[in-house]
């Protein structure tokens, strides 16, 4: 039912209900028959769903696969079950992680969603009530006042000087003036005056009105119910861990087919030889590599939420990084959601805001003509009337001129006048008129004008030239109110000619300003090639201003209106989407469309919004950011992410914070796999010429012990000086770019001549027992040492602090303490290592040391002759 259109009489007929409201009786069958007042949470997923889920990544299968092939190698071999133990252990702890991050977050939003409105006011039986929000029903009676939450969509019955803030629907940010007026079917969401929707907010009056829908049926919840459908998207990490899994595969298969056909040429027995490689396939996975890349996000998720930043999906941490667009919507995030003055005009002079201020008749009707009160130490009341106490308060004691020139009379604004009016006491024998409104209406009142507290005539060249002044501050994109006043007698009856023959004292311009922080933000974007772009539901001047200050436009032809988007179709809108900066007047359709032109190019696009109008685009997006003081419910539940400060500046830096976490999560790959690669080398070509170098139980020691402790510190590694200042990666690119692949084969073959080298050494000097312990220090101690290499992948670590991480040097302490117990003590015989010598150990020092220098030179070499 279209309920704007008819009139409240008809209303009140069809919905059963009378200016005294539901009974009791009748409003309990009627929760009974329409539900409770809340929106749907959407299929919740189970506890045991989310823990299995984190099971399906492909490296973790492949582990599981390993781990069950080496449990039947040892059962076959009657060999000890540790390494397949080890590996299910691992897998698990990694799925337990993920579940607690997840739960994390789940509480995290839970704890932001506890701010909804809880408590409301209806009339039943004719009596005020104050019942939970939640038992609301169709026909209820709503009572609202200025501070209070709307909690259903409803017809206004009554009201006084109503103004409802509806940004979190339509994205307008200046308070829709409201109306009893019937309106036409074919009236605009933003254009039903007569209706108060859910989830907006009342700033301004008060209002009776009559509920028409609860619930999923109002319209944030047809919003809300667009969204059940749960997005499903591959992060661009999630591309490159299953990049890493098939290049596993693949190397596991080569080394299969290799070992078959070189024991098939040697003549081995074949059960021995599809033992002996798949025992070398299993030592080929990096078995702590899920466990620390879930770390490494995990300790991304924490950072991030110390700077503002709640992160729902651990995923997200990283695809952040790959962001390209930032679509943002203006109020509450690249502005501050608040009014500001910015210039006044008084005594025939156009005055910064800076410039201080005495006392006078300007300052006077500000806090006079003013609704605005205190509540813990918070304003309630209109945003413009909230700007205007606010600069007064700063040069006066503005309570104590309300004490000291008490309100006798009114006249409300309203949308005809468009002004309103008090008189004020100013002694015995003397009142005053104080009048603010739009430029245009007050005008027209005066025909007098205040200048050096001197009233003279006001004429008509006069009233061109405050005209022209007037619209030159509206071009700025300000919102324009004028002041006037006259003294009328003690006795003076209250009446309609209160507002005629006006002295007119001057105008504020006002505008909802930028954050501080925010054009910086836009700059660090820029220099980190993101694209940022405004999306708005305010007017294309407004919009256009503030994306000049900011430096998101840099001319005019950048910005376009969503109507004008309505006449262009998907294919259209990807072709010119490139063009434009900024967008006004959208709806959520046009911001939805939007996103998907981008994301139609092939770009990683993040969606910021507050507003149930913003859900569709927030959910659709490649990285949908929420707000957490300002934003809905429901934009909140589709979001991957929440700002808990609502600023642009919180993204920009959770996008530096994703970079960094890919470049430590691509160092910990680099490190491990570099690692792998050189164990499973050095026991190949220890099977070819008929000699063991390494045990299984060594491998895994180095696997699951020397190695992981490393690789965990990484991830504590700070962003490069130039992180913000480097082409964003594209979504779809490999992860084994030609440098990555030439650091790895580099780094990998450097350890596998080094443990060779020591091996031939140890067994010509000393004996072949002697040899393979050597060879086993060695690996440690290139590991150990390869983890500061890994660092930074591109800069010589020599020459750039080494020891700058802290968590870093900490884990090699104890490392070196643990090499200290397995070599120097009876746990040797653990890993069958023999005792060495100090020149033995000098040996494998002084080896790792120049294979440790060739490796930070060959850095510089590499980056020049290799893309990355």
């Amino acid at each position: 039912m279209k309920y704007y259109s008819i009139t409240v009489e008809q209303l009140m007929k069809e919905l059963k209900s009378s200016n005294n409201g539901l009974t009791e009786k009748e409003a309990e069958v009627r929760y009974l028959k329409y539900g409770a007042n809340k929106l749907d949470e959407g299929k919740q997923v189970s506890n045991v769903v989310k823990f299995l889920n984190q099971f399906k990544d492909l490296m973790i299968i492949i582990l599981i696969i390993s781990a069950i092939i080496s449990f039947i190698i040892s059962m076959v071999n009657n060999e000890s079950i540790i390494d397949s133990l080890i590996i299910i252990a691992i897998v698990i702890l990694n799925a337990i992680m993920g579940f607690v991050q997840e739960k994390k977050a789940d509480k995290a939003i839970d704890s932001l969603n506890k701010m909804q409105v809880s408590r409301i006011k209806v009339k039943r039986d004719g009596k005020t009530k104050v019942i939970d929000s939640e038992k609301l029903t169709i026909g209820d009676i709503l009572i609202l006042e200025a501070g209070d939450t709307v909690p259903a969509d409803a017809r206004i019955i009554w009201l006084a000087s109503l103004k409802v803030d509806e940004s979190t629907l339509t994205g307008e940010s200046v308070a829709v003036e409201k109306s009893i007026l019937t309106l036409n079917e074919d009236a605009s969401l933003s254009n039903r005056t007569n209706m108060i929707y859910s989830g907006t907010n009342i700033t301004y009056g008060k209002c009776e009105a009559l509920v028409c829908e609860i619930g999923m049926n109002t319209e944030i919840g047809k919003i809300a119910q667009s969204l059940n459908i749960t997005k499903q998207e591959i992060t661009p990490l999630q591309n490159k861990i299953n990049d890493i899994s098939k290049f596993l595969s693949i190397v596991i298969s080569v080394i299969i087919v290799l070992m078959l056909i070189i024991g098939f040429i040697k003549g081995m027995d074949a059960l021995e030889i599809f033992m002996l490689s798949i025992s070398l396939a299993v030592a080929a996975i990096p078995e702590g590599l899920p466990a620390i890349i879930t770390i490494t996000l995990s300790l991304g998720m924490s950072t991030m939420a110390k700077k503002k930043a709640i992160v729902r999906k651990m995923s997200s941490v990283e695809t952040l990084g790959s962001t390209e667009i930032i679509c943002s919507d203006k109020t509450g995030t690249i502005t501050q959601n608040r009014m500001q003055i910015r210039e006044l005009f008084y005594n025939n002079k156009l005055m910064d805001c800076e410039e201080e201020i005495d006392e006078n008749v300007l300052i006077d009707t500000m806090i006079l003509n003013n609704d605005v009160c205190r509540s813990d130490n918070n304003y309630i009341g209109d945003p413009t009337e909230i700007a205007l106490y606010e600069y007064c308060s700063k040069y006066v004691d503005a309570e104590k001129i309300r004490k000291s020139h008490k309100r006798i009379a009114e006249l409300p604004f309203d949308s005809d006048r468009k002004m309103m009016t008090t008189v004020n006491y100013y002694g015995e024998d003397n009142l005053k008129v104080l009048t603010k409104g739009s430029f245009d209406s007050v005008i027209k009142h005066c025909n007098r004008i205040l200048i050096d507290n001197k009233v003279l005539k006001l004429d008509s060249k006069a009233k061109k030239e405050l005209k022209k002044m007037e619209e030159q501050e509206s071009e700025k994109a300000y919102r324009v109110l004028a002041y006037a006043y006259k003294d009328i007698p003690g006795n003076y009856e209250i009446n309609e000619k209160l507002e005629n023959d006006l002295v007119f004292i001057g105008i504020t311009a006002m505008i909802d300003p930028p954050r501080e922080d925010v054009k910086e933000a836009i700059e660090v974007c820029r220099q980190a090639h993101i694209k940022p772009i405004m999306i708005t539901g305010d007017s294309l001047s407004t919009a256009k201003a503030i994306a000049k200050e900011i430096g998101i436009l840099e001319n005019d032809d950048e910005a376009i209106l969503g109507s004008d988007l309505d006449n262009l179709n998907e294919d259209e809108l990807c072709e010119v989407v490139n063009k434009y900066s900024v967008y006004a007047r959208v709806s959520p359709m046009n911001k939805l469309a939007i996103v998907n032109a981008w994301k139609e190019n092939n770009k990683v696009v993040a969606m910021t919004g507050d507003g149930v109008n913003d859900a569709p685009a927030l959910k659709s997006a490649n990285i949908g950011v929420g707000m957490g003081i300002t934003g809905t419910e429901v934009s909140k539940g589709v979001s991957d992410i929440i700002l808990s400060d609502d600023s642009f500046s919180t993204i920009v830096t959770a996008v530096k914070e994703g970079r960094r976490i890919f470049d430590n999560i691509r160092n910990v790959l680099i490190y491990l796999l570099a690692g792998n690669i050189a164990e499973v080398l050095v026991v190949f070509v220890g099977m070819l010429f008929g000699f063991e170098i390494f045990l299984p139980i060594q491998l895994l020691y180095l696997n699951l012990v020397t190695d992981s402790l490393p690789a965990i510190s990484l991830a504590f590694e700070s962003a490069d000086s130039d992180i913000m200042d480097r082409s964003i990666r594209k979504k779809n690119s490999s992860f084994f770019t030609p440098f990555l692949v030439a650091k790895l084969l580099t780094s990998s073959l450097l350890k596998t001549f080094a443990i060779m080298l020591v091996y031939v050494i140890g067994s010509r000097l000393f004996s072949v027992e002697i040899a393979t312990s050597m060879t086993f220090l060695t690996l440690i101690l290139l590991e150990m040492i390869f983890a500061y290499t890994c660092r930074n992948l591109k800069k010589n670590v020599l020459i750039n602090k080494l020891f700058d991480n802290k968590v870093l040097n900490k884990f090699m302490i104890i490392l070196i303490v643990m090499q200290l117990l397995v070599f120097l003590t009876p746990i040797r015989e653990v890993f069958k290592i023999e005792s060495l010598s100090l020149i033995q150990m000098v040996y494998c020092f002084i080896i790792v040391m120049i294979v440790f220098i060739i490796d930070e030179i060959s850095k510089d070499i590499l980056v020049k002759l290799f893309k990355d």
